[in-house]
């Protein structure tokens, strides 16, 4: 969901708006519990505003591949179907390079510079984080992944953590 590079953005944005806009932080410190519901609330708010950003992206792709699938591969409704979601939404490559890198790294940014507007970050961290919590919820029990169109490093297989070489797993 968020790797480590997300996270250095994340908290080096805070620290600009707090240091250099002297703006507070959307994280309430005086308890523990205070504080790991609002990092709750402001992680499923930035999963949700990377969703968002999203979304527009992939519906074009599932919609022009399923009509490439259908006209190339002479695919019928439903396979040219599963074959422009599989492409438009559960290959997240593309927000890794080019432009789309951009706009999605600009996205966590400026999410995160939204949250420290008094009064407004507030908000949108509580509503958008409750909608967020709520989507990564609904996703792990229809999936049992946290993984749409933010892909999930826990399901990486590039993730040397989980990959221990006495287990036999099914890839």
């Amino acid at each position: 969901m968020i790797d480590f590079r997300t996270l250095a953005a994340v908290i080096l944005t805070l620290a600009f708006a707090r240091l250099g806009l002297g703006r507070e932080l959307p994280f309430d410190s005086s308890s523990a519990v205070a504080l790991v519901s609002d990092a709750a609330l402001f992680v499923g708010y930035l999963y949700l505003m990377r969703t968002l950003i999203r979304l527009p992206v992939a519906i074009v792709i599932t919609v022009r591949r399923t009509r490439y699938a259908q006209h190339q591969y002479k695919l019928r409704g439903i396979e040219s179907i599963w074959d422009g979601y599989t492409r438009g939404f559960l290959d997240t490559r593309r927000w890794t390079v080019g432009p789309l890198a951009v706009a999605d790294r600009s996205t966590v940014c400026v999410s995160t510079l939204l949250t420290t507007i008094p009064g407004f970050g507030l908000f949108i961290v509580t509503l958008g984080g409750f909608v967020g919590i709520a989507l990564l919820l609904v996703l792990y029990l229809m999936r049992g992944t946290f993984s749409w169109l933010v892909a999930d490093k826990l399901d990486s297989p590039t993730q040397p953590l989980l990959q221990l070489p006495f287990i036999n797993r099914r890839d």
